[in-house]
């Protein structure tokens, strides 16, 4: 629960008179001595705390994970400064459980010796914070590596704890931009940080403030964030450990900085002189020279700049509200693509019937649906049949949270017997999909060993088909980004054993010995038939299908139209190196035949 005011605190808080009354600032698990400073600067600053971790017996149990919090006014507020420093560990919990134990809670394993309950308060107030930073608020946190915290979502039943589900909770969970599928916060130390030699203010203030201070994280985003995120501080090896996130839709602002020394001072400066750079629109009476911007003040030239600005603004505004509408309907119109590795049970067979449309399978029926709608007693069946062509195809899909058993790849087989004995013909073809441990990210799941040597093995000997979920959804995905004809894939159904993830237009020619990065270039050694210029070629990696022309082909330093087999040729590559590793199969994309 949240912690009571204390009397003497609000007492003595009601006599501090604010200099400037905007921006309000809440400093969160910061030192005493940041708030005295803040507010013999004039800024109308409070403090506060996402709580503290606190012991527990050391052990594999899980414990309930209690929380007591103080952040106030924190709905109100427009600048907060994190300080992700996990406070002192106390020796119990300063809260008390909220809810039953028979009642879904949090728990927490206490392999650690002690219990962190930052992320829980962290996603209690989370949406007000992503509310604050779309309306323009600004956040500055002081880095830490993300927290290492395994916790569930459970109760106590029959004696028991039963867990529901994981939960994706960490010291970083207090906005929803900050969670790892954006931002790749790795654990790194060290003293050398490197400042942008710029006559701009963020950086003065780094060159200043960074002397003895500690980095303890490096940052990395993904993809997502690419076009709002601005690198401002890297260390020795070029690893960011500083950064400015600048929202496009609205004036929401995340300064992200290492652990510098005396952050009392640090933050003063930062409020005086670096922060009404950033956002402005947050500092009505800290203006200082700026009032020569004023519209009365300005240059004609100038504000005819702005109003062109104004008006690209809204241009850019409309657009991007109508790319969302354009997302949100390819994302309702291709739904059932996440639906087959998130999802089990009847809404699961639903998703993989419509990716088996999506291929170009016409003749699909669901039987289970089918027999419901005839007899709600009747015996249950294969999942999905498709008659395109023969042989017929017997569909069993499975949604499981761990690896597949042998009851689970083979119940098929036994569909597969009954339909030869119904139809009295032998055109009967077993495919089993499961969507492996559900409950995972994709990306992290025992995607390369889901069936045992012996489920193959038996998948052969009983001509039965094998694939999960996540392969069926790479394939489609490589499909939709590169205009594969459908029977590419296909086809793949109608093999027995494992599925494989290579589409039929794929023929290898031979395999990555070596990449040259500085010229962009990866070694090849052919193994297949004759490679030319211009030829497609295509790569199968984790995360699914890279294709590209083989514009230049080079043997020892001289261009070739052509590279036979047994020769190693060098071939100019749009791909960096992390993508296209030692080892991995080069394939030509043919036509499909």
């Amino acid at each position: 629960m949240w912690k009571k005011k204390d009397k003497k605190k609000e007492k003595s808080s009601k006599k501090f008179t604010p200099e400037y009354e905007k921006p309000k600032v809440l400093l969160i698990d910061l030192p005493e001595e940041a708030l005295r400073s803040v507010r013999s600067a004039g800024f109308n600053a409070l403090a506060g705390t996402f709580g503290s971790p606190y012991k527990v017996t050391l052990g594999d149990q899980y414990q309930p994970m209690v929380f007591e919090a103080n952040l106030p006014n924190y709905t109100e507020q427009e600048i907060m400064i994190v300080d992700l420093t996990a406070p002192e560990t106390v020796d119990s919990p300063e809260g008390k459980k909220m809810v039953s134990m028979g009642e879904k809670d949090w728990w927490a394993k206490c392999g650690q010796g002690k219990i962190d309950p930052r992320p829980r308060v962290m996603s209690v107030v989370r949406k007000a914070f992503n509310r604050i930073l779309d309306h323009g608020g600004l956040f500055v946190i002081f880095a830490q590596p993300r927290l290492s915290q395994d916790i569930i979502w459970a109760s106590i039943g029959h004696g028991r704890l039963d867990e529901h589900s994981k939960i994706d909770a960490d010291n970083w969970s207090f906005l929803s931009i900050l969670s790892s599928d954006y931002l790749e916060i790795d654990s790194d130390f060290g003293e050398e940080i490197k400042v942008p030699n710029y006559d701009q203010a963020i950086f003065r203030f780094l060159r200043n403030h960074t002397k003895g201070a500690r980095y303890t994280a490096t940052v990395n985003t993904t993809f997502e964030l690419e076009d709002v995120w601005t690198s401002i501080l890297n260390n020795k090896f070029e690893r960011c450990v500083g950064g400015l996130i600048s929202l496009k839709i609205s004036k929401g602002r995340i300064l992200v900085l290492p652990q510098l020394s005396k952050k009392a001072d640090a933050i003063v400066t930062l409020l005086r002189e670096v922060l009404p750079d950033i956002s402005p629109h947050l500092f009505p009476y800290l203006e200082g020279a700026r009032w020569v911007e004023r519209e009365e003040y300005e240059l004609d030239s100038v504000l005819g700049y702005k109003a062109e600005k104004m008006r690209v603004q809204q241009r850019a505004k409309k657009e991007l509200e109508d790319l969302d509408k354009m997302i949100t309907k390819e994302r309702g119109k291709l739904g059932f693509l996440h639906g087959i590795i998130t999802e089990t049970g009847s809404q699961l067979v639903t998703s993989v019937k419509s990716c088996l449309e999506l291929l170009g399978f016409k003749q699909i029926f669901d039987i289970d649906r089918q027999i419901l709608k005839q007899d709600t007693s009747g015996k249950r069946q294969e999942d999905l049949q498709v008659h395109d062509i023969s042989p017929t195809l017997i569909i069993e899909v499975t949604g499981l949270s761990g690896l597949p058993r042998e009851a689970d790849t083979l119940q098929v087989v036994k569909y597969v017997s009954r339909r030869m004995k119904d139809w009295d013909r032998t055109n009967v073809h077993g495919v089993s999909i499961v969507n492996h441990q559900r409950n995972m990210r994709a990306l992290e799941r025992d995607n390369d060993n889901v069936f045992t040597a012996q489920q193959i093995e038996d998948a052969k000997s009983q001509d039965i088909t094998l694939l999960t979920t996540r392969d069926l959804f790479l394939l489609i995905k490589g499909m939709l980004k590169w205009g594969w004809n459908p029977k590419a894939i296909q086809e793949l159904f109608y093999k027995s054993g494992r599925m494989s993830r290579v589409p039929t237009i794929y023929k290898p020619i031979g395999k990555i010995v070596d990449y040259w990065e500085k010229i962009g270039v990866v070694g090849v050694q052919i193994s297949g038939n004759v490679l030319h210029k211009g030829e497609r070629i295509g790569y199968i990696t984790p995360e699914g299908y890279l294709e590209e022309e083989a514009l230049s082909l080079q043997i020892e330093n001289q261009d070739v139209e052509e590279a036979p087999s047994g020769q190693l040729v060098g071939v100019k590559t749009i791909y960096p190196k992390n993508l296209l590793r030692k080892g991995m199969i080069v394939y030509r994309v043919t036509k499909q035949e």
